[in-house]
């Protein structure tokens, strides 16, 4: 199994590869992240440390989101 490439220092996601992420959470959590960086590798990285913390961050996220719009 070849390690992904890092480009941030830390993370809990180090070394995991892309495969053990869903697709699907790894595209909306690009999406939301690019909030923070236009480097679409900063983001994913990013995302798949929040999928490591939680597989459901983005759906979580997203309805958290929902919640507050209806406030």
């Amino acid at each position: 199994m070849s390690k992904q490439k890092e480009y941030i220092n830390g993370g809990l996601a180090d070394g995991i590869p892309n495969k053990f992420f869903s697709h699907e959470q790894l595209m909306k959590g690009m999406k939301v992240e690019r909030e923070h960086t236009s480097n679409d590798k900063i983001a994913m990285e990013i995302s798949r440390d929040h999928l490591t913390e939680d597989p459901e961050y983005y759906i979580k996220l997203e309805k958290m989101e929902k919640k507050k719009k209806k406030k």
